[in-house]
């Protein structure tokens, strides 16, 4: 199996916090790219969120990175600065997947050919691959913790995996 490489976001990075799974990205991923404008919305608002994003940071398989001026330039200007980021990386690291939830993000990210996924996505990977017993559980927790999860798009995603 090849090395999967992935860029992420800031809310997927801030909302795994939250549920104590951020661990998770360097289980699932070998190498876990971090735009530097994520990071710096990150230490912007620190959190106790901002504490274990920065310990993983510590991690041999996480990078911070810049992404170059020109691919940068290329990436439509009405999505944050953080997604910006984030699909210019891909692009320039070939990355194997994106990780975002903000939907117009997620739209350009299609649109420039990567592939994505988001928070939630990476949790059910984590159950296909045995890292952690139930999606439904995090998912909960995701919402304790303050995440908006569309209840037709919840019941689905719990219908799908059937735990």
């Amino acid at each position: 199996e090849s090395p999967l490489r992935i860029v992420c976001n800031t809310s997927p990075l801030i909302l795994l916090a939250k549920i104590h799974r951020l661990g998770l990205l360097v289980q699932l991923y070998d190498e876990v790219i971090i735009p530097t404008s994520v990071l710096n919305e990150i230490e912007a608002k620190p959190s106790k969120e901002t504490k274990q994003i920065r310990v993983l940071l510590q991690n041999r398989r996480v990078e911070r990175r810049e992404a170059a001026g020109q691919i940068l330039e290329a990436i439509p200007t009405d999505i944050g600065s953080g997604e910006r980021e984030v699909i210019a990386l891909a692009l320039e690291t070939t990355a194997d997947l994106t990780i975002l939830d903000d939907q117009q993000g997620r739209q350009v990210a299609h649109e420039q050919g990567l592939s994505v996924t988001g928070t939630i996505g990476v949790l059910i990977e984590a159950q296909e691959r045995g890292m952690i017993p139930s999606v439904h559980r995090e998912l909960d927790h995701l919402i304790e913790a303050g995440m908006w999860i569309n209840e037709v798009f919840y019941h689905r995603i719990l219908q799908e995996l059937d735990d």
